[in-house]
């Protein structure tokens, strides 16, 4: 194939020759093509959208600047061997199939080399031979599907790679050995099954990676390299479900995080706290369903966090955000399942400015619920709001806010509610849900009487109920109070004339029990035998007088039984 090819290139290069021979010096003898449009003060040209198959041989050989896109273009060998000054040149959106072999070995001084929106299929050892000064280089949107490891060998220079939207599955180890300056890759929109970690552990400058829109499921411990520079990781459009604890331990500088768009159902808390330095977190368009207390936690520096369109997320804890001490903007738009925000959620993070809560299904706010004094923009459009008093702070905030000033005639709680007259909102899409003869109207639309609370029918009609509640208390208690007293001394009278039983006291029997347990029962049982004893008689004549014995003639005593 090469062989037949070397008749035209033959002829091809006569040509070029006697060009060159009939215009003399390359600086005066340059000729401009009637589609291109040459800046020889600059050294620029352009010769975009002309129409070309070829690449142009008779520009100014000095030129520093060509633009080749969105021609018809084929192919580029021995194209640019007599511009050798180029330092910037564009040849995307033509039809190149393959890059050849040294076609770009006179560019020494080409930094910067666009490729994208070709047909390129493969890229060899040699395509970018020659080129040490090269500094970006953009081959996206091409057809490549293996890149040989030796392809990058001679980009000492390469500070930007783009490799989006082709159809790469794998990356060899070492081929971005000679790439120690490199500090953008771009692999998003490819057929990635997980992170290409071997190839990528030579880029220890990186510090921009986006892999997004691939096939990433798992983010496993030691699947992303030691990349101590990187700050921006963009995993957004994967289908990630799970991050290991220690998967992003290793990126200690990271600042910027996109885990958008992917299927992670709970919050990957354990592995964002390594994150220290982190300052921005995307997670929306995932199926987190509960955000718990310090989902994210260790994040102090973290200044703008989203989390829009989580579609089943159904609750939020009031301590979600305590460790976000820095935290300076939240977007929590299009989160249907969110009725109700918790009390205070905001009041934790002392230097929020912008909160966002459209389209979330909240239908009260209350003024607590933000740090109003702080803010300098609140969204809050699109929900199914019921327009009734409670919202009378948000709609005095909207009178304040497209009138600059607050009428402080007229001292109103709701009113006391807003220090902040600066506030930014978006009231015409604030937009109410209920009562009927509010539906559909902007809350701006309301009247005063429909906002205040004060003097709602609602609340006059409560007041009239407890009045005629107590009334009725105390009216009960006059007249049934005297009936029962009357009653009550009528029973007494009655109770009285009745005769009173004769019922032995308790006192009564205890002390005869008492008495009878000493008096001595006339018969004994004695060994089994019934004896008859005789009363005891002091004076019987078996029984000794004690009284004689002490004194023989006192006359005997008078003794008296008790």
């Amino acid at each position: 194939m090469e062989y037949e090819k070397i008749p035209f290139l033959c002829g091809r290069t006569l040509l070029i020759i006697l060009v060159l021979a009939m215009t003399g010096s390359k600086s005066n003898g340059a000729i401009c093509p009637a589609a291109c449009r040459c800046e020889n003060d600059v050294l620029r040209t352009s010769c975009a959208s002309a129409s070309l198959e070829f690449v142009p041989i008779q520009l100014n050989p000095e030129l520093h600047e060509l633009d080749l896109s969105r021609n018809k273009i084929v192919h580029i060998h021995f194209s640019f061997p007599f511009y050798e000054e180029l330092i910037v040149l564009n040849l995307s959106h033509n039809k190149i199939k393959t890059l050849g072999n040294s076609n770009f070995l006179s560019q020494k001084n080409l930094t910067h080399l666009d490729l994208q929106y070709n047909q390129i299929e493969n890229l060899t050892k040699e395509s970018f031979k020659g080129l040490k000064a090269l500094s970006h280089l953009d081959v996206s949107n091409n057809s490549l599907e293996v890149i040989q490891e030796t392809t990058f060998r001679d980009l000492h220079s390469l500070v930007v790679l783009r490799l989006a939207g082709n159809k790469l599955v794998h990356l060899e180890a070492g081929l971005f050995r000679s790439g120690k300056n490199l500090k953008e890759i771009y692999l998003n929109d490819n057929q990635f099954l997980e992170i290409p970690t071997e190839a990528l552990a030579d880029t220890v400058r990186l510090r921009y990676l986006s892999l997004s829109r691939n096939y990433i499921r798992y983010i496993e411990d030691g699947a992303m390299p030691n990349l101590p520079e990187l700050h921006t990781l963009l995993l957004n459009y994967n289908i990630v479900t799970e991050i290991h604890s220690d998967g992003l331990s290793t990126l200690i500088s990271l600042m910027y995080l996109d885990l958008s768009n992917n299927n992670l159902t709970v919050m990957p808390t354990e592995s964002l706290a390594k994150l220290s330095n982190l300052t921005t977190l995307t997670l929306s368009g995932n199926f987190i369903t509960v955000l718990q207390p310090i989902s994210f936690r260790g994040l102090f520096n973290l200044k703008i966090l989203k989390i829009n369109r989580l579609m089943t997320l159904k609750q939020i804890d009031v301590r979600t955000f305590v460790d976000n001490i820095n935290l300076e903007k939240i977007n929590m738009d299009y989160n249907l399942g969110i009725i109700k925000l918790p009390t205070r959620l905001f009041h934790g993070n002392s230097k929020l400015t912008y909160v966002s809560v459209r389209f979330n299904g909240l239908q009260n706010l209350e003024a607590i619920h933000f740090p109003l004094d702080q803010l300098h923009e609140l969204r809050l459009g699109g929900n199914p709001l019921q327009c009734n008093c409670s919202l009378g702070w948000l709609w005095q905030l909207i009178q304040s806010y497209k009138t600059k000033s607050i009428n402080t005639s007229t001292n109103t709680k709701s009113e006391k509610l807003i220090p902040n007259i600066d506030l930014i909102l978006d009231e015409h899409d604030i937009i109410c849900e209920g009562p009927e003869d509010l539906h559909g109207k902007h809350l701006s639309s309301a009247t005063k009487h429909q906002m205040d609370c004060s003097v709602g029918w609602l609340a006059a009609i409560s007041v009239t109920i407890t009045v005629i509640f107590i009334l009725v208390v105390i009216g009960g208690v006059v007249y049934w109070a005297p009936k029962r007293r009357t009653k009550s001394s009528r029973e007494e009278k009655l109770r009285s004339s009745l005769p009173e039983p004769n019922i032995p006291r308790k006192s009564d029997s205890y002390e005869a029990a008492q008495i009878e347990k000493y008096i001595l029962q006339p018969s004994m049982m004695i060994h089994n035998e019934y004896r008859t004893l005789t009363p005891w008689d002091p004076y019987g004549p078996s029984v000794v007088n004690i009284y004689e014995q002490i004194n023989d003639n006192r006359e005997r005593p008078h003794i008296v039984y008790v």
